[in-house]
């Protein structure tokens, strides 16, 4: 397993440049950076593939749709708005050198309209645009993560198992989910029993604490989730993604109504002590 951090801990309005969080990053001791591609375009991505190859760092991509770009709506246009949108981004991700591009690629973010309901035809028209998509990830061997979100911030994927159902309508090699313990300690009846399900369908996973702090710090049971990735021969990103500054342009994205911990820096740098240590074991 790598350990990587998200750069949004640090970022404060998506179209930032981005590049000093990365460096920060790195002095922290992380050898992977997650980029939100929020804000970012081929110019930018080219830019952070060349710093990545000077830090000698991995880079891995995250990205959400908007209500324009739904894949469930039953508008074609809509639908074919997120295909596209899709399409770019990974685009954008193999510039930077990314294999992987995770988040909110199934769906918008956000609660629908709908409110919760015809989840059977959210569940079809998802599934075919990303079969659509299929070919393109071959091409730039990417693979994409379906993120399962807590009932505040979605109606639609907000368990592993609805994951692993959308996964298997799709029947695709390279879409697969990304869990994050945040999410599913809200979510999941047993977070564990959950993570032990989806086994070699999870392609991208992201830690914090309870409250999306630092880890160790509340009271999720990092010692279990750490001896069940490594149970199920979990060998892949283990990714921090902390957001915790609040008053900021991107709070108002990521719910964040007070400050969780007072420095990103400090932060990241005490979580990577400790989250590393379960590596070391």
């Amino acid at each position: 397993m790598q350990l990587g951090v998200h750069s949004a801990t640090f970022v404060k309005d998506w179209q930032e440049d981005i590049t000093p969080y990365i460096i920060k990053c790195k002095e922290a001791g992380y050898s992977c950076v997650e980029i939100s591609l929020l804000g970012q375009n081929e110019k930018t991505a080219k830019k952070i593939y060349d710093l990545s190859k000077e830090l000698n760092i991995d880079i891995t991509c995250t990205t959400g749709l908007s209500a324009n770009e739904d894949l469930t709506s039953t508008s074609e246009k809509i639908r074919k708005n997120g295909e596209e949108k899709l399409l770019e981004s990974i685009n954008i991700a193999s510039i930077m050198g990314s294999k992987i591009l995770t988040g909110v690629i199934h769906c918008s973010w956000g609660v629908s309209d709908a409110k919760g309901s015809n989840k059977e035809i959210k569940f079809n028209n998802s599934a075919n645009s990303l079969k659509n998509i299929g070919s393109h990830l071959e091409k730039k061997n990417i693979r994409l993560g379906i993120e399962p979100l807590n009932r505040y911030e979605t109606d639609f994927i907000n368990t592993v198992d609805e994951g692993l159902e959308l996964c298997r309508l799709v029947n695709h090699p390279n879409i697969g989910l990304l869990l994050d313990v945040y999410h599913m300690n809200i979510e999941e009846k047993n977070m564990i029993e959950s993570i032990k399900r989806a086994s070699n369908k999870i392609f991208h996973f992201h830690v914090a604490e309870n409250d999306r702090g630092i880890p160790g710090t509340g009271t999720l049971n990092f010692k279990e989730i750490f001896k069940t990735l490594m149970s199920i021969g979990y060998n892949k990103n283990v990714t921090l993604e902390m957001f915790i500054q609040a008053n900021q342009n991107t709070s108002k994205d990521l719910f964040t109504w007070r400050n969780i911990e007072n420095d990103p820096f400090e932060a990241i740098k005490k979580s990577r002590e400790y989250l590393q240590s379960f590596l070391n074991d």
